[in-house]
């Protein structure tokens, strides 16, 4: 009896409760909807079934048990920012990173050493794995860098290694076993954190962010032993020469009094603070001094640490980069993006939205209402352009400028919001109007991980994707002959286990029906076409959509394909 009055009052919560939660896959008119909903309803409670939900039972407690090792990993590293009613704070620098000398007689100079990590790259010479240095000499006057062999090793071929691959290039040393150079060099300081020798990020936003910076977190990450996270607080980070000899690069950093360096770019700004607390350094921010770093560690080549662009069909790029395995950096990637995420205090890319959790609770599909013509006098909301929360259908655009623009990207938003009407409480929205992403990177962030599917032309903008969660949905256009470059990011997809479409017209502008490839050419939508493509995209994303996460679940917490720290620089960070 106890258990009949259980099993009437669940039914009874339920029913109470259900204020729209399930969404019907319908083109009826809204009347015939809402009575097929709770007819819907009905069916659902009479046939009570564990496995229903936003998602399956079982991965939604991997879920969980993923959230909870992740946040219990994280608890003690430090966060570089201030977050209050969505307004990001960096806290300030601390610029305690060098230790100074004292003119001392008896001053001990330490031999010099090196260790490489594990790679995936088989050609040693030109590592993708990181390296770890130790007692490098700095004579910034000079530009020079020296290591200080113990002679009782001299005859060891290892100890002659004098070249080391860095992602700008050559990191080279001047090898010596005389102390009387050394001594001559007249080390006036000693930096205090390990420093990790770099190249400033590409000008261009998805190659700096992407291309530099991951790279760097997958470093950090594992040089600390901690395949998810870094500890900002722990590590300096130090651009060569390099830096200030390209000009592009000069003018993204403003010198600092004590010679330390700040980037100007707001999206740097943020990353940067996630990786050291401390300012940048430059050859030129010692002044003349020499120095010795404790601890160098270098990131390794630039290709085999790559991002998944695949390939570069420019000529131009400073860096070639070729397609590897994603197994080589899709763990990585996921691990990157959350890292960001948690640093913003955003929720991770495998937690549920509020609803979702209801929805779950209440053991619930999640079913989507699509409306023809007969749904054209839908109420909108007023939607604040700051209310990056909820499920969002948005329409990536770059408005005016002609180059790589969806011409009538703005009736491409009419009829989305005709066939997928705004409502009170909604669960999958339109974005009411052209998007585009700005430099704020926690703005980028937040925005990017509440949309459920994503329209826009193949370019730097698609790259935000990275925040997006698995199963959502990437429509990338391309204009008129450039089906081919949809390679990118379809391997992009594959590596965020992200649903991939893709969409080219069958005519260029002006109606040329040439093979040419124009990559900036603008480009007119079929309306038509893309709405209907779009209907059944999000039928599909429910349908695969555990599968998705269950694999992005999967890659992301195995960490048996990332690089361990070299043997006796496992605590160094």
């Amino acid at each position: 009896m106890n258990q009949f009055y259980v099993v009437t009052l669940f039914v009874v919560f339920i029913t109470i409760g259900y204020t729209g939660l399930t969404y019907v896959y319908s083109s009826l008119p809204f009347p015939q909807f809402y009575r097929q909903r709770q007819d819907e309803l009905t069916k659902i409670l009479q046939n009570y079934d564990d496995t229903r939900g936003w998602i399956s039972s079982s991965l939604y407690n991997e879920l969980n048990s993923f959230l909870v090792t992740r946040n219990y990993k994280n608890r003690n590293v430090k966060k570089t920012f201030v977050i209050k009613n969505h307004t990001v704070t960096n806290l300030p620098l601390n610029y305690d990173y060098i230790k100074f000398i004292k003119d001392d007689p008896t001053k001990i100079y330490p031999y010099s050493s090196w260790k490489c990590s594990e790679t995936s790259n088989s050609d040693f010479e030109t590592s993708g794995g990181y390296c770890v240095l130790t007692n490098i000499y700095y004579q910034s006057s000079t530009d020079l860098y020296y290591f200080f062999r113990d002679p009782s090793f001299q005859e060891q071929t290892d100890t002659r290694r004098d070249t080391f691959m860095a992602p700008y290039g050559v990191f080279k040393l001047n090898i010596t076993d005389n102390i009387e150079i050394i001594k001559r060099l007249n080390v006036a300081a000693t930096l205090t954190r390990p420093l990790l020798i770099n190249y400033p990020p590409d000008t261009n936003y998805a190659h700096g962010f992407l291309e530099a910076c991951a790279p760097r977190f997958w470093t950090l990450a594992e040089c600390q032993s901690h395949p998810s996270y870094i500890d900002p607080t722990k590590i300096q980070i130090y651009f060569t020469s390099y830096l200030l000899h390209y000009e592009p690069n000069r003018n993204n950093y403003r010198r600092q009094s004590d010679g330390t360096y700040i980037p100007v770019r707001r999206w740097e700004q943020m990353i940067q603070s996630m990786f050291s607390i401390y300012p940048l350094l430059t050859y030129q921010s010692f002044n003349g001094s020499n120095v010795m770093f404790q601890y160098a560690l270098l990131t390794g080549a630039n290709n085999p640490r790559v991002a998944a662009w695949g390939h570069h069909y420019a000529t131009n790029r400073m860096f070639q980069s070729f397609p590897f395995p994603t197994v080589y950096y899709r763990r990585a990637y996921l691990a990157y993006s959350e890292w960001i995420l948690t640093s913003f205090n955003l929720k991770s890319k495998f937690e549920l939205t509020s609803v979702q959790e209801e929805l779950q609770h209440k053991k619930l599909s999640e079913q989507i209402p699509i409306c023809d013509q007969t749904c054209s006098n839908h109420k909108k909301n007023n939607i604040s352009s700051n209310e990056f929360t909820g499920e969002w259908i948005v329409v990536l655009n770059r408005v005016g400028i002609r180059h790589r623009e969806m011409i009538n990207a703005d009736e491409l938003v009419r009829y989305l919001l005709k066939a997928f009407p705004d409502r009170k409480n909604p669960y999958l929205r339109v974005w009411p109007k052209q998007f585009n992403f700005n430099d704020n990177l926690y703005d980028t962030a937040r925005m990017a991980r509440s949309i459920r599917l994503l329209i826009g032309v193949h370019g730097a903008g698609l790259s935000n994707t990275l925040f997006m969660r698995p199963g959502a949905i990437l429509y990338e256009v391309n204009p008129y002959g450039c089906r081919h470059l949809s390679f990118n990011f379809k391997r992009w997809a594959n590596v965020f286990n992200l649903q991939h479409a893709l969409w080219v017209p069958f005519k260029g502008e002006n109606g040329r029906t040439d093979d040419v490839c124009d990559r900036e050419e603008p480009t007119t939508l079929n309306i038509k076409d893309i709405i209907n493509e779009v209907k059944g995209l999000l039928k599909d994303e429910a349908e695969y959509r555990t599968g998705y996460i269950r694999r992005a679940l999967k890659i992301i917490t195995d960490t048996s394909i990332v690089d361990r720290p070299p043997s006796g620089f496992e605590k160094i960070l």
